[in-house]
């Protein structure tokens, strides 16, 4: 008896990914919904590194070695929206394709080389309640503090804003949702003010904004170099 319901199982299975050698989407957003531990923590591996780091970078100091960024993925509840926002931002679409169980999905791609894929949600998986709609994690919520993982994607507009003769991240900003709003009637989503930063020995303008899924967007704008060497903190 066990064994025939392992084979109905199965064949339900199979039936329901459209036959495909591949396992469906469906079934895949269905799994993940139950927060499955995918890597478990051995004690040694628990708390704090106390290992050295080691400097690999000479590894990959030449084009047969070296490793480069390939793309970010996001998934969406709208890929339309978040083509028409991305757009906004640069990018363009490379190729619109299909996942198994018709997940719509996306390729885009920036002049400077960024790269995009976006992976929508189906609607059947989403389970909104009326008049409500999912958002990403608000990783700038006090309350998320603590979560761990992927913060938010960081897009330099230093080069925009010197071809449109800008000298103001704020005035860049107002100039895109005035563009948004012409364009689509939508308001760009501000997630956190301008203000001035430091990376590495650069000084930054820096502002977040949210794309239509809630996730965060830095932008920054490229000013000047530190006079003096910016030693570590830690």
């Amino acid at each position: 008896l066990f064994f025939n319901v392992i084979l109905i199982f199965f064949f339900v299975l199979v039936v329901c990914s459209g036959f495909s050698p591949i396992i469906d989407r469906r079934y895949y957003f269905l799994m993940a919904k139950k927060s499955l531990p995918l890597y478990s923590v051995s004690a040694e591996e628990e708390g704090v590194s106390t290992s050295p780091i080691v400097d690999f970078s000479n590894t990959f100091l030449n084009n047969e070695t070296a490793i480069s960024f390939h793309h970010t993925c996001i998934k969406t509840r709208d890929i339309l929206a978040a083509i028409k926002f991305y757009g906004l931002l640069g990018f363009q679409v490379d190729r619109k394709f299909l996942l198994p169980g018709s997940v719509r999905a996306a390729w885009m791609e920036q002049l400077g080389g960024g790269r995009l894929e976006l992976m929508e949600i189906p609607h059947w998986n989403l389970n909104e309640s009326p008049g409500t709609r999912r958002q990403a994690m608000d990783y700038l919520d006090p309350a998320n503090y603590l979560r761990l993982g992927y913060h938010h994607m960081a897009l330099d507009v230093t080069a925009s804003m010197k071809g449109k003769n800008m000298t103001s991240l704020c005035d860049w900003i107002a100039d895109l949702n005035q563009t948004s709003i012409k364009v689509y009637n939508k308001h760009i989503r501000s997630a956190m003010p301008c203000r001035e930063t430091a990376i590495g020995q650069s000084i930054y303008d820096l502002a977040m904004i949210r794309d239509p899924d809630g996730c965060l967007v830095e932008l920054v704008h490229y000013r000047a170099e530190f006079e003096n060497e910016m030693l570590p903190d830690w």
